[in-house]
């Protein structure tokens, strides 16, 4: 009986250990997406673009906080000849206040280091 419960119990152990995972606050990012707007951190993207999506994911709500530019005339509130201008051609582009840019899905940890905002923890 012993032997049957523990087969049954590790596997369950093991699925709600897995499930459970430390996330960080919302606020915590709003604080995070605020700070990267300061130090002038923009993004470049497109409303199709899959590694923009997973970015936007990322910050959650507070994606509405970083200061962000579509580049498809298509998009709303399109800016592409803006885009054209700064020759973006990759998505999603990160471009920081000393003309640095990082292309694709950047962690949080590489936004900190490029701007000084402390990585949300």
């Amino acid at each position: 009986m012993k032997k049957m419960l523990t087969i049954l119990l590790v596997p369950l152990l093991l699925l709600l250990a897995g499930c459970s995972s430390t996330s960080i606050s919302q606020e915590k990012i709003d604080t995070f997406a605020k700070c990267l707007t300061e130090a002038e951190a923009t993004m470049f993207g497109t409303f199709w673009c899959p590694h923009c999506a997973k970015t936007k994911k990322k910050f959650g709500s507070s994606f509405q906080y970083i200061n962000y530019v579509e580049c498809d005339p298509r998009g709303d509130d399109e800016q592409s000849e803006y885009c054209i201008e700064k020759e973006i051609d990759k998505y999603d582009t990160w471009e920081f206040k000393d003309g640095s840019r990082i292309i694709s899905e950047p962690t949080f940890q590489q936004l900190s280091e490029k701007t000084g905002c402390a990585v949300p923890e």
